[in-house]
């Protein structure tokens, strides 16, 4: 994942934003209708940011490891969990998937909006299926293909993925090891018009 230094001056406020506290629980909300969590499962947060999503699901879960390439999100992260009497069962923790290691073995993944700013999204998927135990579930939330690149518009530097094309997302999925690929709408973005 690349625009680190973005990321890390965002982070503070991140959470001030509306839209992205609207989007967390719309996420959320399609997660647990999507999967069986149980009290009993390790869950890993891919591109955590601020660790708000795991933080919403964490009743359902036993455990969450929220990881981030960006240590300003990591620290608000960490606080954020401190701040929700969390910290017996969620860390976080910065580290960038596509290049650095992992240890565990994860019962479920989530990420939320952040496949669309890594640029090894094979090599991600790949390291996220070999993080997962057999039969784990995985869970992505992100941007529809938007061509036009209306989403990031505004944002002059980024050099991330346009969304994805479901089909060919599927495909990756499939090379990197995931079965019964299924996708839903979590949610829509209104920006601009």
């Amino acid at each position: 994942m690349h625009e680190h230094k973005g990321f890390d001056d965002a982070a503070a406020t991140w959470d001030d934003d509306a839209g992205h506290e609207e989007r967390q629980v719309a996420v959320a909300q399609a997660i647990e209708e999507a999967l069986t969590l149980t009290p009993r499962m390790s869950a890993l947060d891919v591109g955590g940011g601020t660790g708000r999503l795991s933080i919403l699901l964490s009743d359902r879960v036993g455990s969450v490891v929220v990881t981030d390439p960006s240590a300003g999100m990591v620290q608000v992260a960490r606080e954020r969990i401190q701040a929700a009497g969390l910290s017996d069962r969620l860390r976080a923790v910065q580290v960038d998937l596509t290049t650095d290691p992992l240890d565990g073995a994860y019962d479920v993944v989530w990420s939320s909006m952040a496949l669309h700013h890594v640029q090894d999204l094979d090599g991600l998927l790949r390291s996220v299926a070999e993080l997962l135990v057999k039969g784990g579930q995985l869970a992505i939330a992100d941007l529809d293909e938007d061509r036009d690149g209306a989403f990031h518009a505004d944002k002059v530097d980024f050099d991330g993925h346009q969304g994805f094309d479901r089909q060919r997302l599927a495909e990756q999925l499939a090379d990197a090891g995931f079965g019964d690929v299924r996708f839903v709408d979590a949610t829509t973005i209104l920006k601009g018009d």
